[in-house]
């Protein structure tokens, strides 16, 4: 009977588990923070933003003359999608600060790495976690916020001149939260404390927008909204939402570009941080 040399050969998963290997990542990651019941509830505090504007919607629609001062064309949304700017920065605090940090405290990391997973893999699954909450909070109300402005105000929205809300929509809501869960998962890296990674991330975005605030309004700078991750967001939104601006707002094109800087950045970040092996100094 022929005996065959068999040497090591490495772990393949399922075929079709080959490209969602992060997946039970950000599954089982989600399932732990919306355990939380506090989580649960700032997440639909989050929403009480789209219930005011589906409110303006229709008042407006009973009332035409009130849209003068609550206009409900395309600024409705680009103005709903900057103020759930905030809403993305409390929830990547809450709901990520500690998904880099615990792993790297308690060595959870190397048991990751050690299994059929890669370093993608991995970031994958963290950052899948962030952007659903943050998607959750940006696209999905938005998008049926512009549902809800189409069935009560048809004659309002069914125009071709406004086909582009819905891409808009997405494009600027995926910006948002692309940005700011990388730059927090980058953040938490850094760290091996939820709470320092949490506070510092709050911090960061934080402190930069009120070093943008002072540097415009006292000393007149109006290079220094470059400096402010949120302003930067909302600049793409003026121009995707055609809304007005009070003349300090950061140029689009440069804010485009720094904040593909800032997310190439934090994954350059995450790819040094994150490793199979732990490296003692």
């Amino acid at each position: 009977m022929p005996i065959y040399d068999q040497g090591y050969r490495r772990y393949e998963a399922r075929g079709p588990l080959r490209s969602l290997r992060f997946w039970p990542i950000t599954r089982e990651a989600l399932a732990l923070i919306f355990a939380r019941r506090a989580f649960a509830l700032l997440f639909g505090f989050m929403w009480l933003p789209f219930v005011v504007r589906v409110v303006q919607i229709f008042v407006v629609t009973r009332f035409p003359e009130a849209g003068r001062i609550l206009p409900i064309d395309g600024r409705l949304f680009g103005e709903f999608l900057n103020q759930q700017i905030g809403a993305t920065l409390l929830l990547s605090v809450f709901g990520g600060a500690g998904l880099v940090a615990n792993d790297l405290r308690s060595g959870a990391i190397l048991v990751y790495l050690s299994r059929p997973l890669t370093r993608r893999d991995y970031v994958l699954g963290k950052l899948g976690v962030l952007m659903a909450l943050n998607l959750g909070v940006t696209v999905a109300p938005a998008l049926l916020l512009y549902l809800v402005g189409v069935g009560l105000a048809s004659e309002q929205y069914l125009k071709w001149e406004l086909w582009w809300i819905a891409p808009a929509i997405v494009a600027q809501g995926f910006g948002v939260s692309l940005a700011m869960g990388l730059v927090a998962l980058a953040v938490s890296s850094l760290s091996r404390s939820a709470r320092v990674a949490g506070l510092s991330f709050f911090g960061l975005i934080v402190g930069l927008e009120m070093a943008r605030g002072i540097l415009v309004n006292i000393v007149r700078a109006d290079w220094a909204s470059l400096l402010s991750l949120q302003a930067n967001l909302r600049a793409l939104a003026a121009r995707l939402f055609g809304l007005t601006t009070r003349g300090a707002e950061a140029d689009p094109v440069l804010a485009a570009v720094l904040l593909a800087a800032v997310m190439a950045g934090s994954l350059l970040v995450l790819r040094r941080r994150v490793r199979a092996v732990e490296i003692v100094r």
